[in-house]
């Protein structure tokens, strides 16, 4: 990660008003000192999206994302960290440190292959437009896609035989190398040549809207039908989604989102008045592809192909999905009529009989389950035990022990068998405050407070005591708090860069305001724990009788303030 000066980072977080960042995709609303909304980070039906103007912290006290400007630009826009940091300092009007960010280099040629790219979508959307096009034009008329459609996917045509990336970007070396290295171009016997020819052009934007590759589509008959840019550094098809960044608004705001086959199913939906399908780059969904999908919204839609390739295609999906499913989510599967795709029926029934299909059709994720298991199994007593061994090993992927429990119970009704495999303990995984000991809870506790209004860490480093938390993950914040108090250095928006993975920081930081009269009496639990554990090592007579004396004094303090607080 590149090193900017704290000093900078703090002027960064000062200037910038999250309100207003947040606010460009999330209604907000006032709620006492702070702004409630819906969640951007995943499906919820009331607010639960908390923002703080005043400690310039948001977090959801649903799906327990959280932090500042910095990482709701890395979460929700896809920035990388220098990035974010670059775009809020000219945001901000703040020049960025000579010394810092990334590399001048690798930032460099970055910038040339994402220029480059977007220069070779243009090129490709020329071709469309121009006489060498004709026939790709009419395709896309064929196809029900009108202009506007074909203007805001920047669609293209990337004309037949070789030659065509040279005539458009010239001969130097270092272009056609720079072409090769973003998978425009490979390199053969005879020199370099195009990797798509003859092909309608669909380019495939990040999360950031940067041009980072392309798919293209043979007309004719011909193999393959759809051909990918190669992996590159910019390019990961197991991470991206086709139309994620042209409908993700749109898809929060309808609370709809439909997973397709193909990119013309995507752009189909789209001219027809529903921008919210997404679909893969021409491989089964991943792992990653699905997270990014159950994050933008809980309930999905999986539309397939009624056919045998489109029931494996939505079964691999559903293996995928099993270890990351959680019972919050919703997710339904759509199977289409043999021989229809999400295209061809629109074009028959229109939009507002598709929708109906996605209501009326779509079964939850639990029934496909049980649908698929039964069609593997076969029949008669041998299936249903073929059906319970098949459930039993992908049951035991399921993370969410509450859910696997519930499914479970519904092979177990479907196939008259019990499961053999048994359910694991619960795990907190936000905070130690529901299943943690009193004295774990007090020490939590306590570093909320310190962390809600950091001017309390002064005193503490004024003291003699040295406090050392039972939980490590807990102790490692709290140290790292200490030393960016004495640096004074902003507290709470440096631990989240110290450690993103820490999903209780903005919890903490966020939470209602621990009062300074619990603070005082969590100071003094915390320093009666220390001293009982200091009497426990040896020590000279005369250390010993001080430990002793004050251990004394805050018991007497504890008490004091219980008979008050009655």
């Amino acid at each position: 990660m590149a090193h900017f000066p704290s000093a900078f980072l703090d002027e960064i977080v000062a200037r910038t008003d999250l309100i207003e960042l947040i606010a460009r995709y999330v209604e907000l609303k006032k709620s006492g000192a702070n702004f409630m909304g819906l969640c951007p980070f995943h499906h919820e039906k009331s607010p639960s999206f908390s923002v703080s103007a005043d400690k310039q912290l948001y977090y959801c006290f649903g799906c327990g994302k959280g932090g500042g400007a910095f990482q709701f630009l890395m979460e929700h826009d896809g920035y990388s960290f220098p990035e974010a940091v670059e775009y809020l300092a000219e945001k901000t009007g703040l020049e960025v440190p000579k010394d810092s960010g990334p590399a001048p280099q690798e930032e460099a040629r970055k910038k040339q292959a994402l220029a480059l790219l977007d220069r070779a979508a243009s090129v490709f959307s020329n071709a469309l437009k121009a006489e060498q096009g004709k026939s790709a034009r009419e395709y896309f008329q064929r196809r029900g896609l009108p202009e506007d459609i074909i203007q805001q996917y920047r669609l293209g045509y990337a004309p037949p035989g070789y030659g065509f990336m040279q005539k458009s970007f010239g001969q130097d070396d270092r272009i056609l190398a720079q072409l090769e290295a973003v998978g425009l171009l490979f390199k053969g016997d005879r020199g370099y040549a195009d990797r798509f020819r003859a092909r309608v052009m669909f380019p495939i934007r990040d999360r950031r809207g940067h041009v980072v590759g392309f798919g293209g589509r043979i007309m004719e008959k011909g193999e393959p039908k759809y051909l990918n840019s190669p992996e590159t550094p910019y390019y990961h098809k197991s991470e991206l989604l086709y139309g994620y960044y042209e409908h993700r608004d749109a898809i929060r705001k309808r609370k709809l989102l439909v997973i397709v086959e193909g990119y013309m199913d995507v752009l189909a939906l789209a001219a027809h008045g529903l921008p919210v399908g997404l679909a893969s780059l021409g491989t089964a969904i991943g792992e990653r592809q699905l997270r990014e999908i159950l994050r933008l919204h809980a309930e999905p839609v999986f539309c397939f192909d009624g056919d045998r390739a489109g029931r494996q295609a939505a079964w691999r999906a559903l293996e995928r999905m099993l270890p990351i499913l959680v019972s919050e989510h919703g997710p339904r599967f759509l199977y289409l009529p043999d021989g229809e795709d999400p295209d061809s029926l629109l074009q028959k029934e229109g939009p507002d009989a598709f929708k109906k299909r996605l209501e009326a059709d779509a079964k939850p994720v639990l029934n496909t389950w049980l649908d698929g298991l039964r069609s593997l199994a076969g029949r008669g007593a041998e299936g249903r035990a073929r059906m319970a061994k098949k459930a039993d090993a992908m049951l035991a992927d399921m993370k969410d022990d509450y859910l696997k429990q519930a499914w479970r119970q519904e092979a177990e009704a479907d196939t008259g068998l019990k499961l053999r495999e048994q359910s694991k303990p619960v795990k907190a995984t936000r905070s130690v405050s529901s299943y943690a000991s009193p004295s774990a809870r007090n020490q939590e506790r306590f570093l909320a407070a310190l962390l809600q209004i950091p001017s309390r860490i002064s005193f503490l480093l004024q003291g003699e005591d040295n406090f050392i938390l039972d939980d490590t993950g807990l102790n490692d914040v709290y140290t790292r708090a200490l030393e960016l108090a004495a640096a004074n250095e902003c507290v709470v928006q440096a631990l989240l860069l110290d450690f993103p993975q820490e999903e209780r920081i903005p919890l903490w930081a966020s939470q209602s305001d621990i009062s300074d009269g619990e603070y005082r009496k969590l100071l003094l639990l915390m320093q009666e724990r220390h001293l009982k554990q200091l009497r426990k090592q040896p020590a000279p007579p005369e250390q010993a009788e001080y430990r002793l004396k004050r251990l004394q004094e805050i018991t007497k303090k504890l008490k004091e303030v219980d008979i008050n607080a009655e």
